[in-house]
């Protein structure tokens, strides 16, 4: 990988991060057709750009988690949300087998379509009308994160379309999505440096360039499209991301699989 294609490739992960179109899902298309083989093989650079978008969140949410450091509460419920990522360290390497097989995509990223569209329209009889103080919503919340492990389902798309199935306000739905984010874009970054450690790896600093510029440009675009995300949700603009997803995976269904 060149500087060239990991700006490109920071720059999508950038854009797609936080907007509810996969990020995974677009750095698994842009690789495929970048012409990489192997693409499991650059989850430790998707992570690296995961990273710089992890720096965003924490710029642009850091009074939001100061407050939530101090409030147990709300800690409490980050804790529980998180909980449901845990049974998937067991099933990393069938899930990394995904990220070699393009034609898993298309469905994928009609799967989002689907969830986005149903938030925009449906709401949760059971939960709408009682209290959501206690356990259940983090932990179904949390439950939809994890499914978004898999490239073409969008995890803020998940995080925050569950919220709003469960009947909570937008601004509400946009701190905790993004709250639980993470711990999970921590989690997922030391498993697989701890595999990447195992591994006989020699990096040189001519193999570091990529890592930076893929790093910084997620970062610096991440900013940019989180403040974005706020604003198209808050406005009311969501059914474009659902559109956007079903006709991109119609598109990529038709190309992998005809």
């Amino acid at each position: 990988m060149n500087a060239w294609e990991a700006f490109l490739l920071g720059l999508i992960q950038g854009i797609t991060e936080f907007l509810p179109v996969s990020s995974s899902g677009h750095l698994a298309l842009g690789q495929y057709f970048l012409g990489f083989e192997r693409m499991q093989d650059y989850i430790l650079f998707d992570l690296i750009c995961h990273l710089g978008t992890l720096l965003a969140i924490c710029l642009v949410f850091l009074p939001i988690i100061k407050e939530s450091l101090t409030d147990i509460k709300r800690f409490r419920t980050i804790v529980i949300g998180t909980l449901p990522l845990f049974p998937l360290v067991l099933l990393l390497k069938p899930i990394k087998s995904l990220f070699d097989q393009p034609a898993f995509l298309g469905p994928c990223f009609i799967a989002s379509a689907c969830l986005l569209f149903a938030s925009l329209y449906y709401r949760f009889p059971l939960w709408t009308k009682t209290s959501r103080k206690g356990w259940t919503d983090p932990l179904t919340i949390g439950a939809f994160q994890a499914a978004a492990i898999l490239p073409g389902v969008s995890r803020s798309g998940a995080t925050i379309s569950a919220a709003r199935l469960l009947g909570w306000q937008k601004e509400q739905a946009i701190q905790f999505s993004f709250l639980l984010a993470i711990p999970a874009i921590l989690g997922g970054t030391v498993l697989e440096g701890w595999e990447v450690l195992h591994r006989t790896i020699s990096i040189d600093g001519s193999s570091l360039w990529p890592f930076l510029v893929g790093f910084l440009t997620s970062f610096a675009v991440g900013c940019l499209s989180l403040l974005l995300l706020i604003r198209m949700v808050v406005h009311d603009k969501w059914i474009y991301f659902a559109w956007y997803c079903l006709f991109l995976g119609i598109a990529a269904t038709l190309y992998f699989n005809l």
